[in-house]
Formats: structure tokens, C-alpha cells, sequence
């Protein structure tokens, strides 16, 4: 909340999955109503949005809703994919169309399958036994294949965003978690999902909340998603007139494995695996980098607390908020004069040292000639945050987490 208003940021128990919001998980998600009212309040119907870290899409979709155009970047083939399905407009005839003979041919393939009428060539990803039961795995190459011969790009985009999310749920893997770790062995042993039924209720849920955008939204706004690093932004110079973004909280490694969340899911919709595998070390913060110097009297002073704990963690922070730095100059770049940008950011600590991200990134963003105008606090309402952590990973240690408030 800004000091001095009453104005209410946290919106707790609002609905955060209304309409295409709700087609997929993907971690630390910027809850949409926080980027509806930064978009209403910062810009105007026409102007072009950018949000450099999109994600899922999140800003892209609420930029479309209010009549903006929108791009958003970002290095997950899979984030891409998310928010491509979320922010075009498909009218629900077709896919209405597309899923009658889909589901036909579903079940037919595996009522063929379970009688032993056919065989499925199994897809090389690694580790396949590990991550999924044998039965799933055949299942899961019948819909894959089935959505490889939809000719509608737009359509098995859709679809493939429904798929991928029942590779998630028909998985081994624990599902409350980003990083990747098994389910329990009694768990395993109970474990039987069925695929085709997953599926056929993300894509009717999906199809819902499709005919309910499509209604909505202008089909003259141009929304753009396109596979970059903001390292290097591939846009013009004062091109775009609001960016609204929620850059990673750090390095992967530490804090949240994008990378990690989305490996099964983009390796069974055949993306490029060398970039899946390597989402995370191309993140920010994701490969350590040459000492220099940042402008930032904040930054230098935390660095040397966390150096004296740890080498080590005080190199990641270092390579986190240099890469971050670089962002920040791209985006300086493409932004027009006097126009607006928002970050949705949280405040860490490492190895017990609050590392205050929001006034770092005000003094980085203030050493190239942006003037910080206004930091807002929000509680996260519907995060799952524990109060406490053991950050040395030693049972009983605990300290304290960092705070639970959004800048």
C-alpha cells in the first residue's frame, strides 16, 4: 500500500484464474488484477506494453483485455508457448470442432491400446521410466501424436497448453513443488493416472474460459510473444510506452526453477531440448559472471555481508543483479521518454542478509537516467510462504524468511 492512501493492492480472495489466467500453473505468476490496474493507470487504449519476463502471459492477456497492444519476452520455450495459447482469441466453434474429433480419436487409440491392438513408439526424453508409469507414457505419445497432425497453429497451441499440464498431473513428480523431485515410493504404488481424462477436463475447462475471452476482447490488438533474452532486448529504440513486468527473484538455483517447473512438459511437446535443459543457466543470475562495478551503495553494502558468510552465494547475487542491471539498460532503451515502468518484485534474504531488491533496482535504475517515483507494499495473500526457513539446509536451524510484502 503507498503511504498516505488508502488504496487497497492486496486483493485477497480475488479470483486469479478468470478466464485464460486459469489455463496453467507457472510459478511466482503476477496475479492479473495487479496488472490491470498498473496497465488502466499508466497508459492508454492503443499504446504498445512490453513485458520483458512475460511468463505464462499474465500482462499480455490483461494488456489485450483493456485494448492495448502487448510483446512480451522471455527465454522458456514453454512460458511461450503458455502465453501465445492465453492471449489469442479462438473462436470456440472451432475448437469445439477440433475437440469432438479429437476425443474421438483419443479414446479409439486407447481402448486399442488397452485390448493390445496397437503399438506407440515411445519419445526419447530422459529419464522416462523415472517420471512416468508405463501405461501413462503410451497414453500421453497417442495425444501428442494426435495434436501433431492439427493443422490449426493457433488450435494445437491451445490444445498443447492442455496437454501440457496433463503430462504435469500424470506425472511422478510432486506437485505442489517448482523443482523437480519424485512422489513417495507408497505414493508411487498407488499412483494410476488417467491421462485421457486429465486431458479431456483441462481442455473442456480450457474451451470455457476460451469462449469467454474471445467474447471479451478486440481481435484488432496485436499481442506478440517472442523467444529473447531482455539481456538484449530485440526491440527498437523508444519504442514502447509502458513495461509492466515481474523479473525472477534470482538465480534459479536458490529461488525459483522456472526451468525446472516446465522440463517435462516442453520435452513431451518436442521443444527444443538443449534450450529447455538449459532454461535455468540462461536465466538471470544462472551463470556467474565477471566482477564489475554496479551503481548501486545498497547492492555493495549487502554484497560484502553475504561475501563474509559465503563466497559463493555472494557470486550468485553478484551475477544475478549484474544480469539485472543489463535488463534494466535494455529497457531504458525501448522505453519513450517520460513514459512508465512497474516492476512487481520480492525482497529476499540471503544467508540471513535482507537483500532489498525494490531500492536496488531504484538506484541501478536511477544510474541511467529513470527517476523512481513510488515504491507500493502488497501482502501476498496466496502464496504459500512459510515464516520460517533453514537456509544452510541443517535440520532445526531455522531463520527468519524474508518478508512476505510485494514491492
Amino acid at each position: 500500500m503507498l503511504e498516505g492512501t488508502t488504496e487497497d493492492w492486496n486483493f485477497e480472495n480475488a479470483d486469479t484464474q478468470y478466464l485464460t489466467h486459469g489455463f496453467h500453473p507457472y510459478p511466482a505468476r503476477m496475479i492479473p488484477q495487479v496488472a490491470k490496474r498498473l496497465i488502466e493507470r499508466y497508459s492508454k487504449p492503443g499504446e504498445l506494453i512490453l513485458d520483458p519476463f512475460c511468463g505464462s502471459g499474465s500482462v499480455l492477456v490483461e494488456s489485450r483485455l483493456l485494448g492495448r497492444n502487448s510483446v512480451g519476452i522471455d527465454v522458456n520455450p514453454l512460458a511461450l508457448i503458455l502465453a501465445k495459447a492465453k492471449t489469442t482469441p479462438i473462436d470456440p466453434q472451432i475448437l469445439e470442432s477440433y475437440w469432438v474429433e479429437l476425443k474421438e480419436n483419443i479414446d479409439t487409440a486407447i481402448r486399442k491400446l488397452r485390448f493390445r491392438e496397437i503399438n506407440v513408439n515411445l519419445p526419447k526424453i530422459r529419464n522416462l521410466d523415472y517420471w512416468f508409469k508405463p501405461q501413462v507414457q503410451k497414453e500421453l505419445t497417442i495425444i501428442r501424436q494426435l495434436l501433431e497432425k492439427i493443422e490449426n497453429k493457433k488450435a494445437r497451441n491451445f490444445f498443447s497448453t492442455c496437454f501440457s499440464i496433463t503430462v504435469r498431473e500424470s506425472s511422478n513428480l510432486r506437485q505442489n513443488e517448482f523443482k523437480i523431485y519424485r512422489i513417495s515410493f507408497d505414493r508411487l504404488k498407488r499412483h494410476n493416472p488417467d491421462v485421457s481424462q486429465i486431458f479431456s477436463q483441462h481442455v473442456e475447462d480450457n474451451i470455457s474460459k476460451a469462449a469467454e475471452f474471445y467474447k471479451q476482447v478486440s481481435k484488432d490488438i496485436r499481442s506478440e510473444v517472442v523467444f529473447g533474452d531482455t539481456r538484449n532486448l530485440p526491440l527498437k529504440d523508444k519504442s514502447i510506452d509502458l513495461v509492466v513486468t515481474s523479473p525472477p527473484y534470482g538465480d534459479s538455483k536458490t529461488t525459483v526453477a522456472y526451468g525446472q517447473f516446465s522440463r517435462y512438459s516442453a520435452l513431451w511437446l518436442g521443444l527444443n531440448e538443449y534450450i529447455v535443459m538449459k532454461v535455468d543457466d540462461i536465466s538471470l543470475g544462472g551463470s556467474q559472471t565477471e566482477n564489475e562495478s554496479l551503481p548501486s551503495k545498497i547492492f555493495r553494502r549487502i554484497s560484502g555481508e553475504i561475501r563474509e558468510k559465503s563466497v559463493e552465494r555472494s557470486k550468485d547475487v553478484f551475477s544475478y543483479f549484474t544480469d539485472l542491471y543489463q535488463c534494466l539498460k535494455q529497457i531504458h532503451r525501448v522505453l519513450k521518454e517520460g513514459k512508465n515502468c512497474c516492476f512487481v518484485i520480492g525482497n529476499r534474504t540471503v544467508k540471513r542478509v535482507k537483500a532489498p531488491t525494490d531500492e536496488i533496482i531504484a538506484e541501478l535504475g536511477e544510474s541511467l537516467g529513470l527517476r523512481h517515483e513510488a515504491t507500493i507494499y502488497r501482502r501476498i495473500p496466496t502464496k504459500r510462504m512459510p515464516w520460517e526457513n533453514a537456509p544452510e539446509n541443517v535440520i532445526g536451524e531455522k531463520g527468519e524468511m524474508e518478508d512476505p510484502r510485494e514491492p
